[in-house]
């Protein structure tokens, strides 16, 4: 059984929560923004109704033992900005992590906050022995996060993601227990 991180995951620049009906603005930003719907499941055309119900997916994932789903906030003001997933694979205490920004929340380092909090605690707490990042080639971004973060590049898998209308490749990275920064 999948439990929450207790206390919320805090650096004390970013806070890592349970997603609340507060956060439907950055909803609706990440929406608005064009690639993120492309590549997680934020409605494409924002409604209330739409951003209400995309939250309620990510609350009951932990329920429903499809793993975390967390909003990224400002640590001083609670306002989300972001989301973090950390999704179990098939294979046993292995887990895959993604991540994005609403675009005025880039370039501040805090994806970077992000990742380093989630993975520190899944790799500890919730004692994975594995947990690992798909990128599309061109995403130089997550891949510097992901370098930051101790990530190892492992390969390519090609025509692996898939899209609404295209596959790309995918640039494995991972980190391990007992490996990188802590």
């Amino acid at each position: 059984m999948l439990v929450d991180p207790e206390p919320a995951l805090t650096d004390g620049t970013v806070v890592l929560r349970r997603w609340t009906v507060a956060d439907l603005g950055c909803v609706r930003a990440a929406s608005e923004e064009g690639r993120i719907h492309e590549a997680t499941s934020v409605p494409e055309r924002f409604t209330e109704k739409a951003g209400m119900a995309w939250i309620r997916r990510q609350q009951a994932r932990i329920r429903a033992g499809q793993g975390w789903s967390l909003a990224i906030c400002d640590a001083r003001t609670a306002e989300a900005f972001g989301c973090v997933v950390l999704m179990p694979r098939p294979q046993a205490r292995v887990a895959g992590i993604g991540y994005w920004l609403v675009p005025e929340a880039r370039a501040r380092g805090y994806a970077t906050k992000a990742v380093r909090l989630l993975t520190a605690w899944g790799l500890e707490a919730e004692e994975l022995d594995r947990i690992e990042a798909w990128v599309e080639p061109g995403n130089d971004a997550s891949v510097r996060v992901l370098s930051r973060c101790g990530f190892e590049y492992e390969g390519r898998l090609r025509s692996f993601l898939q899209f609404p209308t295209r596959r790309a490749d995918a640039l494995v990275f991972s980190r391990t227990r007992g490996s990188g920064p802590r």
